[in-house]
């Protein structure tokens, strides 16, 4: 029934941009060399993030130019303070995204994007909006869009096994921008640290305790190492070394990580209780960080906190750190053949990782305490 619905879609979005391009709407924007971009990244923190250093290309290659991003809610505030975009635009799901979607379609005409860069989005209806936003080009990877290619203007051959970074680094090519910077970013300000350093206070947390920060979720329950396992974990690690353990997670992981948080002495959770870069800022503090692969884990290698990466299902040459040798990934390998990958409900690859495994790389990362470097400060 889904497939037939989404095969429905796409029919009509077809049979719409062929119409709109018989009556020639809308008007292109062309000039022989481009000087405002779009960038399209609406779905998963991490894919976002993933993006960052393309986005910097962009910026070091036309340092005059003008670089929007088209993202969502979770996009729009981790990507705040960033310098090297202008503007960010929020699409919304649902039925208030759908009333407001002339108004975002309004907005981004009248910026005049000149070419746009399909990242990732999995809502089919991102690409017809890249559409009419007017954009001559229309750069994305090829076979990706979930049937909508035709709306590309330039499909880029896909590679397999190639990482996030240098996938999105590879679309910004075909406008001769590249950057010798790979690590992805996120900007914290001031005030973000302050809130934070305030929820600890209010917790009774003092701020020269270690911090060990567990994330048991992810947004499919096929990425995620037992909730016992990180139970068993945080209390050995408060045994030996007397810190107060954070179990980080979203509002709708708030019955996982208050559980975690319940069995593990002194722990607390801060599920539905911080905005995005409260959480964000809440992981810099940290000593380690202990996580499945997911948006946080991704905050964790920009914000250069010490890290252990738990992967099986997905890969992490592909999702995992890049050009980064300070996470430690602990990986092991598929153990159904074939992998359901999201369908998977019962992840027992993610068994495989022990709880000694995860103790002995968050020790050695302890042991390397005196080396951390931070990420960039914006200052208010």
């Amino acid at each position: 029934m889904q497939s037939q619905l989404s095969k429905f879609k796409t029919k009509v979005i077809k049979r719409i941009i062929a119409l709109a391009r018989w009556i020639n709407i809308p008007k292109k924007q062309s000039t022989p060399s481009p000087s405002r971009f779009l960038v399209v990244s609406t779905t998963g923190i991490g894919d976002t993030l993933l993006g960052t250093p393309a986005i910097k290309a962009l910026r070091e290659a036309y340092p005059e130019c003008y670089i929007g991003v088209l993202t969502n809610k979770a996009g729009h505030e981790l990507l705040q303070g960033d310098p090297d975009i202008d503007k960010l635009f929020v699409f919304k799901r649902g039925l208030g995204g759908l009333l407001s979607l002339p108004f975002l379609l309004r907005t981004l005409k009248q910026k005049k994007f000149e070419v746009a860069f399909i990242f990732h989005a999995s809502d089919r209806i991102v690409w017809p909006i890249s559409f009419f936003t007017g954009a001559n080009e229309i750069i994305g990877t090829k076979e990706q869009n979930k049937g909508l290619d035709f709306i590309l203007t330039r499909a880029i051959d896909s590679q397999n096994n190639i990482h996030g970074v240098e996938a999105r680094l590879k679309l910004v090519r075909e406008v001769d921008a590249d950057t010798v910077h790979r690590n992805i970013s996120v900007y914290l300000t001031d005030v973000d640290r302050e809130r934070a350093e305030i929820f600890l206070q209010h917790k009774g947390i003092d701020k020269n305790s270690s911090l060990i920060g567990l994330h048991p979720g992810a947004q499919k329950p096929f990425k995620c190492w037992p909730a016992g396992n990180f139970i068993a974990a945080g209390n050995i690690l408060v045994e030996r070394h007397g810190c107060r353990i954070i179990v980080t997670g979203g509002s709708d992981e708030k019955v996982l990580a208050d559980e975690i948080a319940s069995k593990i002495r002194g722990a607390i959770s801060t599920a539905g209780e911080l905005s995005l870069r409260e959480t964000a800022a809440l992981i810099e503090k940290m000593n380690i960080f202990i996580t499945n692969d997911t948006g946080p884990m991704h905050i964790a290698f920009a914000l250069k906190t010490p890290t252990v990466a738990l992967f099986s299902p997905t890969d992490p040459g592909i999702c995992g750190p890049y050009r980064d040798e300070k996470p430690i990934v602990i990986e092991k390998p598929k153990t159904c053949t074939p992998c359901i990958g999201k369908k998977c409900d019962q992840p027992i690859c993610m068994e495989q990782i022990t709880v000694e495994e995860v103790i002995e790389a968050a020790e050695s990362l302890f042991k390397n305490q005196g080396k951390r470097e931070y990420a960039d400060t914006i200052e208010l």
